[in-house]
């Protein structure tokens, strides 16, 4: 080989070396440009999923949250309702409890007002009545004969007759026992 044949084929050496580090460069800047390419491209996804899940948070999370807000809002006026309810259902059974109480207690103070009245009043209009009514009754009845003289009739079995007239001497009126029970009252003359 020849001088010029091996400075030539080193030539070319050199070049096929230098095509090769080229290409590997080559190769290793379109890997990196890839590889680039393909960071930014999962970035731009990542980004893009990202604002989508923002969005979508933001258009389903606001109204779920205004949503949320406005139902605790009508549970709370609700629950507040019902309390109200309560307290005034509860403050008008307290209301009518005290009422009949006061008309129970009205009812039981005229009752015992009337039955204190009754006892008062009765008692003087029943000694009264009665009082004349015996002596109306003793001025109404015939002559009886007292007791002890019917007790012996009965027991000796002497009876008089219808027809025969009670002599004045036989028998003697037992003189009326007072029936009145108000000593203010006067006493019948016997």
């Amino acid at each position: 080989m020849s001088r010029a044949e091996r400075k030539a084929r080193r030539h070319e050496e050199r070049e096929a070396k230098q095509r090769q580090k080229e290409e590997e460069q080559r190769l290793r800047e379109e890997e990196k440009a890839r590889e680039l390419a393909e960071r930014a491209a999962a970035k731009e996804r990542e980004a893009a999923e990202r604002a989508e899940r923002k969005a979508a948070k933001r258009r389903g999370g606001r109204r779920a949250r205004r949503e949320e807000r406005k139902a605790l809002r009508v549970e709370e006026r609700l629950s507040k309702e019902r309390q109200k309810d309560e307290e005034r259902l509860r403050r008008e059974e307290e209301k009518d409890r005290e009422l009949a109480e006061r008309a129970a207690a009205k009812e039981r103070e005229a009752a015992e007002r009337a039955e204190r009245k009754a006892a008062r009043g009765g008692r003087r209009r029943r000694a009264k009545k009665s009082a004349r009514a015996e002596s109306e009754r003793r001025q109404n009845e015939p002559q009886s004969l007292d007791h002890d003289v019917v007790a012996r009739i009965r027991q000796y079995g002497m009876t008089a007759s219808p027809a025969e007239p009670e002599q004045p001497g036989d028998a003697e009126p037992a003189p009326q026992p007072p029936l009145t029970t108000d000593p203010n009252e006067p006493r019948d003359a016997e």
